[in-house]
């Protein structure tokens, strides 16, 4: 039964579908319940697992007991985007991880609005989801929009079809011709990437486009970073991402640009890091007594000896003093490929569908930004004082200070800023509607275009209770 109720409430773009007499009815009875895929086999036997229907790959020892349930999705989206069709998600800790990271992008955003990765900005909206699945996790996918045109669509796209996000493996630039990535390994099945956990090719079956896909990314928690990049999972977050260790044993030699001075072996390594990283031309890094850096320019060597040190791995994110990670908050990210989409009124698990968007609501970006910003300057105000602008959100002055607080920086004495006073903020904004609470009011998004924008939404502003 469906009974549509026709109000200009403020909370007119919220549509619920509360699954009360479907549950009796059986919701769910047609999905696959399958036992945890064992991951101590090898990727091949684990993933023909998954495909053939033998697994899917929950965690057992984690409580999950691989039957249908209701998760809260979150989503940072264009205004006009709208939904949970061929998109990517997050919990809390996952989302503001991703959020955070982004915050990188200021400085060049301001230089350039149309650089990479700028699309995203403060007219943006957050979507809140409620979504049941069949409660057998799938491999994530990447999911975003086609880009199209150009000699090279790959790295130099005309424009993105927005209309039309695709979703996959290693599919961080989609085009027609397919998913590409600069992270790319091959269409391997392995039960354990390194960076988004397993990877399944389904041939035959193609169930890793069906499934709810889910990942703890390593880059968003403690010790993570991007592949290639090894250090130590107690290095200081400054070296974490983009560096790899000098092998034990030795000691990195050439010509010396720059010495800095330390008083503890934290400081010292997170001096190195942070110094190579602003400069172009360093080539590495090393230590001999947790105290003296040396960084070093052009070719380098290695000599036998006892050190420390770093050289920087290239990359996408080399040299760009990235945010990924910042705060190693860690959490999920989630996938739910439109493939995957059960129709109105069916079954979960009716022709292997998986999944059914629930509810949905929206809440302006700025908003809910401004209560994470006002907490971070608080914590950061004494760094932020002594910044020309101490309030100005796109310097450069605040921008070192924010990220500091939020990662700690031993060459500069900050502690890390507890992660609560920076996730609480986020959350009472996205769930509270009133800003005497933290809250912040629900917004109608911009029209979306195509068929993969949210079915809850009701253009005339009215919202439905399906029960």
């Amino acid at each position: 039964v469906s009974i549509v109720f026709s109000t200009h409430h403020s909370f007119g773009n919220m549509r619920l579908s509360l699954a009360i007499s479907t549950i009796a009815a059986g919701w769910g009875a047609h999905a696959l319940s399958l036992p945890a895929c064992d991951i101590t086999k090898s990727g091949q036997e684990v993933c023909d697992d998954f495909c053939n229907d033998r697994c899917g790959f929950w965690n057992a020892s984690a409580g999950e007991t691989g039957q249908p349930q209701t998760i809260s999705l979150f989503r940072l989206t264009n205004a006009n985007l709208t939904g949970v069709r061929n998109k990517d998600t997050a919990d809390p800790r996952g989302d503001i991880g991703f959020v955070l990271a982004r915050k990188n992008l200021t400085a060049t955003c301001r230089e350039d609005p149309s650089a990479t990765g700028c699309f995203l900005g403060g007219s943006d909206i957050y979507g809140l989801f409620k979504v049941e699945f069949d409660g057998q996790w799938g491999p994530y996918l990447q999911c975003n929009p086609l880009q199209v045109g150009g000699q090279d669509p790959v790295k130099k796209p005309l424009w993105l079809d927005q209309r039309n996000f695709s979703c996959g493996m290693d599919c961080l630039s989609p085009t027609e011709t397919g998913c590409h990535s600069p992270w790319s390994t091959g269409n391997k099945n392995t039960s354990d990437d390194g960076v988004f956990g397993p990877k399944c090719w389904c041939d035959g079956s193609h169930r890793e486009g069906r499934a709810v896909g889910r990942a703890a990314p390593t880059f968003l928690k403690k010790g993570g970073s991007i592949p290639n990049a090894t250090v130590p999972s107690n290095w200081v977050p400054q070296c974490q991402m983009a560096y790899k260790e000098v092998e034990a044993g030795s000691c990195l030699t050439g010509n010396v640009k720059q010495t800095l001075h330390a008083w503890s072996f934290d400081s010292a390594i997170a001096m190195g890091c942070e110094a190579c990283t602003d400069d172009l031309e360093c080539t590495g890094w090393s230590t001999k007594d947790n105290r003296t850096v040396q960084l070093f320019s052009g070719n380098t060597s290695l000599e036998s000896g006892s050190c420390t040190g770093a050289v920087p791995v290239p990359g996408p994110i080399w040299k760009m003093k990235s945010w990924f990670g910042v705060g190693q908050l860690g959490g999920y990210w989630y996938s739910t490929p439109k493939a995957g989409e059960c129709p109105e009124g069916a079954p979960l698990g009716t022709d292997g569908c998986t999944w059914r968007e629930v509810s949905s609501s929206y809440k302006n970006a700025t908003c809910v930004n401004d209560k994470v910003d006002a907490a971070v300057e608080v914590y950061a105000k004494t760094c932020m004082d002594g910044c020309t602008q101490p309030l100005n959100r796109t310097s450069d002055c605040y921008l070192d200070c924010y990220r500091d607080a939020l990662m700690g920086n031993a060459a500069k004495n900050v502690t890390k800023m507890p992660e609560k006073q920076v996730i609480n903020p986020w959350v009472q904004a996205l769930e509270r509607d009133d800003p005497s609470e933290g809250g912040c009011p629900q917004v109608q998004p911009l029209p979306c275009e195509g068929d993969q924008c949210d079915p809850l939404l009701i253009d005339d502003g009215a919202w439905s209770l399906v029960v």
